[in-house]
């Protein structure tokens, strides 16, 4: 005995895969939230480590200068680090670098 006609067939599936996208158990969509989170969490560890980097070429060109550099270019052509003058702000008198918010 079939209780469902083709007819109303098809809305049934197509509810219950919606209903599926939608549950917070679904297997694909952990996935895809996991590796959005772990790609989120790479980009901070990133410019955590780019910023102790520059923070430490700050050092390195005190040592050998006696002063700070003047701008972020020429730390960057000291230290051959890229850097992007956008993403900090930096103070020339105390050496102080931190990323803008």
């Amino acid at each position: 005995m079939i209780w469902l006609s083709r007819r109303s067939f098809m809305p049934l599936c197509l509810l219950l895969a919606i209903a599926a996208c939608t549950d917070e158990k679904n297997p694909a969509q952990q996935y895809g939230n996991t590796t959005v989170q772990t790609y989120r969490n790479v980009q901070k560890f990133e410019k955590k480590i780019d910023l102790q980097q520059a923070q430490k070429s700050l050092q390195e060109f005190y040592a050998a200068n006696g002063r700070y550099p003047a701008d972020l270019n020429e730390l960057s052509h000291f230290s051959g680090l890229a850097l992007d003058s956008g993403q900090y702000d930096y103070d020339a008198t105390t050496g102080s670098l931190t990323p803008k918010q």
